[in-house]
């Protein structure tokens, strides 16, 4: 993340996602802009169970809800996959993996709220999770988050089911 003191600078992109701009994190949420790039990654242990992270209560967005394994913004000048590797050792300590990439979205395409890259990792060693951003780590299979989707979808950030949805009708968790 570029911080310039507390403002934390994303890239802005065309419908093409190619860069036309630079703005401030929070003047891009303030003006619910969707032209700015995430990423998320979807980590499974060995018996197919998925880490599901509960954000803690003090985040400025979706608090208390569930996320994916790992989630970020794609900071200015940086590269979806150098975000990916980023926001995975900053949020649970894990480096020296290899990510796949499994999806690509546009906002427009599954009404998300950004541009994204999806990613995945097989991984059974132990997490060192940011306690400041995460409260608890949960490991839950596709049947148990399909049903926490379908009683509540608001128990999850933002785009988690719709994203959620497509991964698993696509067999591809």
């Amino acid at each position: 993340e570029v911080y310039m003191g507390d403002i934390e600078y994303l890239d802005l992109v065309d419908e093409d996602d190619n860069v036309i701009g630079v703005e401030d994190r929070n003047i891009i949420y303030a003006k619910e802009l969707r032209n700015f790039r995430v990423i998320n990654i979807i980590i499974m242990n060995s018996d197919n169970k998925i880490i599901v992270p509960k954000r803690s209560g003090n985040r400025r967005i979706f608090p208390n809800c569930y996320d994916f394994s790992v989630g970020g913004h794609v900071s200015s000048g940086e590269t979806y996959e150098e975000a990916a590797y980023r926001e995975m050792e900053e949020e649970l300590g894990i480096t020296n993996v290899k990510l796949d990439e499994i999806g690509y979205f546009k906002p427009f395409e599954l009404n998300t709220s950004s541009f994204s890259k999806m990613y995945k990792l097989i991984y059974d060693d132990k997490l060192n999770y940011d306690k400041d951003g995460i409260q608890e780590i949960f490991y839950m299979d596709k049947d148990e988050i399909r049903k926490l989707i379908e009683e509540d979808a608001s128990q999850f950030k933002g785009d988690y089911p719709k994203l959620f949805k497509w991964l698993d009708e696509n067999n591809i968790i």
